[in-house]
């Protein structure tokens, strides 16, 4: 394929978010797939069933302990799923366009650079007076009259990317929350669309040889996509490298569990790994040297929950290449009130600024708080429902449960809600699951007009608020924006609230 200058990749990336062009385009690509759906839709259907019969993905699970009022199982209609794919792909495609892949590129030799220290005096004030600020406190000014207009569009083209650990990535990373990961198709479209994707160690997938199993079907999704959108590309052997390194296993914050977990993924491929403990200790250090000893540096380590800065710090020094900050605040999170913990992870975040070298990634309410997240000095956000969550890529495929309205949902619950306690085992006698910090909630498929059900698209809207974080201070990218000094960031009231949402 002969190689297109800058300008010709721009206006074929352009050409392919027209309606009518970028339409006609996604269908013509489609064309042959779609004239044998039952080959086409194959994988699909074979993963939308209850989780009796998918392994080693998760299929749709429901549990003893979950009192969700269900009333049917219901597979979505053949002509829904056509359409599904459809959005998908062309979201797959834009994601991964030769001119916004070069960006990337771009992104990925470039050194990281750690947001600095800079002035705020809401946060100077609150922490000076003992205050525990949780990320809805704060909100954003409007600033940048004196720059020119930041084009949108220009920033969906460049990302926005960040050196996310050892390459460059987008903002948005699958979390570790098995109902919403637990299968290889959810993990292989968010590791496509340049995110980090992780693999969940709980639920099904708490058994070392099932979660290998599904890194090694992850990895046939990831060729699959490769076929059908990278033919051809100059660009393809770097793409699907990018690809296999955004998978990301889940191991414990214990060294010896870890090393054997992840040296059952690592056989697989698995060149990522996510050291994780919701509980504060020094298990996640002493994991990333062992590690780090296994593994040398062959592999990406991210390690969490930090909770102190001098946790931090020890971190990096053994190796980490990222950190995950967050506990509790999430969407079912109940930790916080279990434990009487303030959901304070935005201070530290702030007070990390200047004291590490390695990214950070905000959980547990962050994405709900786009550009505050960024602003605080976030680099990477941890994402489940909001972008996973009822959608076809997730447990369960295109089979949905229905409650009494015929409203389609796959059952939610995370890591440590009752659900996944009873599935990993953790049971008191009289089956009473230990330690409960979930609720478990309804993950609910999409009734917009004009949407389906691919994660893809919540991964578009949660760029777009990125890209808005941007636009409206007046930066061309996160270090822009993270460097503004002093920060736009501010106290907001409930009356400030209250306006900022729909009313």
């Amino acid at each position: 394929m002969r190689t297109r200058n800058r300008d010709e990749l721009r206006l074929d990336f352009e050409q392919l978010r027209q309606p009518d062009r970028g339409k006609k385009r996604i269908k013509s690509a489609l064309k042959k797939q779609e004239s044998n759906l039952a080959a086409y839709l194959a994988p699909w259907y074979e993963q939308s069933k209850e989780n009796s019969h998918v392994y080693p993905s998760q299929g749709l699970l429901v549990t003893p302990y979950d009192y969700l009022n269900y009333q049917s199982l219901q597979l979505l209609p053949q002509e829904t799923i056509v359409k599904t794919l459809r959005l998908r792909r062309f979201f797959l495609e834009l994601f991964n366009h030769p001119y916004r892949t070069s960006y990337l590129q771009q992104v990925s030799r470039q050194k990281f650079t750690a947001p600095s220290a800079v002035a705020n005096k809401a946060i100077e004030f609150a922490q000076k007076a003992g205050m525990s600020l949780a990320v809805g406190d704060l909100g954003a000014v409007v600033i940048g009259a004196s720059k020119a207009r930041i084009s949108r569009t220009d920033r969906f083209a460049q990302g926005p990317f960040v050196k996310l650990g050892r390459q460059g990535r987008h903002i948005f990373v699958g979390s570790s929350s098995p109902d919403v990961w637990n299968s290889a198709a959810a993990i292989a479209t968010m590791a496509a669309s340049q995110c980090l994707a992780g693999i969940p160690r709980n639920g099904v997938l708490s058994d070392i040889s099932r979660q290998a199993e599904v890194a090694k079907e992850t990895f046939v999704w990831l060729k699959r996509l490769a076929k059908e959108i990278l033919p051809n590309r100059s660009d393809a052997t770097w793409i699907k490298r990018a690809w296999r390194n955004n998978v990301m296993g889940t191991v414990e914050a214990a060294p010896e569990k870890a090393v054997e977990r992840a040296s059952a993924l690592y056989e697989v491929g698995v060149r990522c790994f996510r050291v994780y403990s919701p509980e504060p200790g020094t298990g996640p250090g002493e994991t990333v040297v062992a590690l780090r000893k296994k593994f040398g540096q062959s592999v990406e380590i991210f390690a969490g929950q930090v909770v102190e800065v001098e946790q931090a710090q020890k971190l990096e020094a053994a190796g980490a290449d990222g950190l995950f900050v967050g506990i509790g605040g999430g969407g079912r999170c109940i930790p916080g009130i279990r434990s009487g913990s303030a959901i304070d992870w935005p201070e530290l975040v702030w007070r990390l600024r200047g004291q590490i070298k390695i990214p950070v990634i905000a959980e547990g309410g962050a994405s709900d708080h786009i550009a505050v997240s960024l602003l605080l000095g976030a680099s990477g956000i941890s994402v489940s429902r909001v972008v996973a969550g009822g959608t076809i890529e997730s447990p369960g495929g295109a089979l949905f449960c229905a409650d009494a309205h015929g409203h389609l949902f796959k059952p939610y619950g995370g890591e440590a809600s009752a659900r996944t306690k009873y599935l990993d085992g953790k049971l008191l006698p009289f089956d009473i699951p230990a330690f409960v910090e979930g609720e478990t909630t309804e993950a609910r498929m999409t009734y917009v007009k004009f949407v389906y059900p691919t994660l893809t698209y919540n991964l578009h809207l949660l760029i777009e608020d990125a890209i808005l974080a941007l636009v409206f201070r007046g930066a061309n990218d996160t270090r822009q924006l993270q460097a503004l000094n002093p920060s736009p960031l501010r106290w907001i009231t409930s009356s400030g609230n209250f306006a900022m949402n729909t009313h």
